[in-house]
């Protein structure tokens, strides 16, 4: 969030308010607007609804992630970037985040055209883990198999986890998945 307008500093407390609350879309859209400090009128001009308020904070938050995986994938190998997908989407402290992401993941499947920048955001992680895999001499269409196995396999274990409270048994089970997929 290089900018600094009223959008983008509700992005900004939107982010606090996730990482405060752990999770906003239990508030209707005029409890969330309180809670940033604005109108519902201001909710609506900027982001349309709640959960277009929500899209863009999920969207502006992977794109602080992919600012990360762009650095990773010059610099670090396969395993650093297994390590980093397993935390993201299996660490406890993750866990607000990560339930945004799929709360979102939800409304963009039943309305893909108004979710069309963060169904964008998906490729991300499947890009930077096919780069990383090409780098190891996988062949492009096995690299990219293999990427796409792994990061949905992440993002299912942690409905695993999200639902079951059972991190650690997601964590034993990314291993495996990992263990059999990584080159």
């Amino acid at each position: 969030m290089s900018e600094d307008g009223p959008r983008d500093r509700l992005l900004r407390r939107g982010e606090q308010l996730l990482a405060e609350r752990g999770r906003l879309s239990d508030l209707t859209l005029r409890k969330l607007a309180e809670q940033l400090g604005t109108s519902h009128r201001m909710l609506i001009h900027h982001f349309g609804s709640r959960d277009g308020f929500l899209a863009a904070l999920l969207s502006e938050l992977r794109r602080h992630e992919q600012r990360t995986l762009a650095a990773l994938s010059t610099r670090d190998s396969y395993d650093d970037a297994l390590s980093m997908l397993e935390n993201l989407y299996l660490d406890p402290a993750q866990r607000p985040r990560a339930a945004a992401f799929f709360y979102v993941l939800g409304l963009a499947v039943q309305d893909p055209a108004s979710y069309g920048d963060f169904l964008n955001s998906l490729e991300d992680w499947i890009t930077l883990v096919t780069t990383l895999g090409e780098r190891t001499g996988l062949p492009p269409r096995e690299a990219r198999a293999r990427a796409v196995a792994l990061v949905w396999a992440a993002r299912g274990l942690f409905v695993t986890a999200l639902t079951t409270n059972d991190g650690a048994a997601a964590f034993a089970e990314f291993r495996t998945v990992a263990g059999l997929l990584a080159p």
